[in-house]
């Protein structure tokens, strides 16, 4: 095979094995750092700039576990939550969201569903769910909405009622799930100390990457769809014997290319100076829209569960920074149409949380005290000094920043792209 045709096959190879690579950073973190399979762990309060997550929302008490189906189905067990917000997401070692348990799809009723491996054939027991998972270890992800300070301990309350058990002694065998101070830090991979983004591990591995993925998938077959794909990369190791005319040098620069790529390929347009993410799809067929969905980290929701806008350049072209004061004014009749919740959130520019007086980290509809014109309209100081009065004010770092804003199952009207965002304005 020519060079350059064996340069594009490794580049593709690493664009469509990403997604289990870079899964495999995080289990091998939380194996790591001794977290415990098939249990819950719950964070007690909101992320704040302790935070050691990229980008996290500031809206939702979170939690995760890591699912191990080997000896058969696990039963996640839920409270009622009166209709208050909350979503466990599913996502396979190939990071697909594969299913939901939450509010939008099953109701927020109390309820039992079953997590059952590859190729599980078995009856349930009456009122417990099924939901068929693709891989046999499965990354859940646990939302529940925060009205507010006076409201954390109810949501610890529903998120501490969660609970996770083998299903061949359901009901008894469900763990419960303690609520802690940084019981997430432990799913974060080692590039988060080192003060990589976890995608920069990644590339660096260099021809290792092939090795890694040829590792995992012995241990996690993919789809048919995938597995014949997968059939194109045994020159590379994948799936057969590496060919031995084939220089390490060009595959550790194809890991780079491929991840950059990945990297250019989000997608997104702009709407009103704003990058409007394109709708998010549970299970995508490309693999460069996968690798792109993805390579910022694990939990990227699907858009029916909620859709989102950044900003990193103010409308004057500059990147935003507290050396300007913006403002966002939404008019009569313009705030998000959703069911669910709306909020915007402030980063630095590692997007990181950013300490500040107020620990304040974002606006959202359930803000305190926000103070609205007399014909509905909302304005939102965006600025490093306080303007008169704190109440509508969002505080910025003096240096760069960014911005987004994220919409909690969004009506059809933002599906559709039909509704637009306020741009944001350069005041000073």
């Amino acid at each position: 095979m020519a060079a350059s045709d064996l340069r594009a096959l490794a580049e593709e190879a690493v664009i469509w094995g990403f997604p289990l690579v870079f899964f495999g950073l995080y289990l091998d973190a939380a194996v790591a750092n001794g977290v415990s399979f098939n249990r819950f762990y719950m964070a007690s309060r909101i992320a704040d700039a302790r935070s050691k997550a990229v980008g996290p929302n500031i809206d939702t008490l979170n939690g995760r576990a890591w699912l191990d189906l080997d000896q058969g189905p696990q039963v996640i067990a839920v409270p009622d939550t009166a209709d208050r917000y909350y979503t466990i997401q599913l996502q396979d070692m190939f990071m697909n969201s594969f299913a939901y348990v939450g509010r939008r799809t099953t109701g927020t009723r109390s309820g039992a569903f079953a997590i059952t491996p590859p190729g599980w054939s078995g009856d349930l027991p009456e009122g417990v769910i099924r939901i068929d998972a693709p891989t046999s270890k499965v990354l859940a992800f646990v939302r529940t909405l925060v009205a507010g300070p006076d409201d954390l301990p109810q949501a610890r309350a529903i998120n501490e009622d969660m609970s996770i058990g083998p299903l061949a002694s359901w009901p008894g065998g469900q763990l419960a799930s303690p609520v802690a101070d940084g019981a997430l830090d432990a799913f974060q991979p080692a590039s988060r100390a080192k003060g990589l983004l976890p995608h920069q591990e990644v590339a660096q591995m260099g021809a290792g990457f092939f090795d890694r993925l040829a590792a995992l998938l012995e241990q996690f077959p993919p789809s048919p769809d995938d597995a014949v794909q997968a059939l194109r990369f045994a020159p590379l190791g994948i799936g057969g014997a590496r060919d031995p005319g084939v220089p390490e040098a060009l595959l550790a620069e194809a890991v780079e290319t491929g991840i950059s790529r990945a990297v250019r390929s989000v997608q997104s347009w702009p709407e009103n100076g704003w990058l409007r993410r394109r709708n998010v799809e549970g299970v995508p067929r490309d693999p460069l829209i996968r690798a792109a969905d993805n390579i910022f980290g694990p939990g990227t929701q699907v858009a029916e569960e909620s859709v989102f806008w950044n900003l990193r350049l103010g409308p004057d072209g500059e990147t935003l920074s507290g050396e300007r004061r913006y403002r966002m004014r939404f008019g009569p009749g313009e705030l998000p149409p959703v069911d669910a919740f709306w909020s915007l959130t402030l980063y630095d520019g590692n997007y990181f949380l950013f300490g500040n007086p107020l620990d304040r980290y974002g606006i959202s509809d359930r803000t305190e005290g926000l103070r609205f014109d007399e014909d509905g309209a909302l304005e939102i100081c965006v600025q490093e000094d306080a303007p008169n009065g704190d109440t509508n004010w969002l505080p910025s770092p003096g240096g760069p920043f960014q911005l987004v804003f994220r919409t909690y199952q969004p009506r059809e009207a933002i599906l559709a792209g039909s509704y637009k965002l306020p741009p944001l304005e350069v005041i000073a």
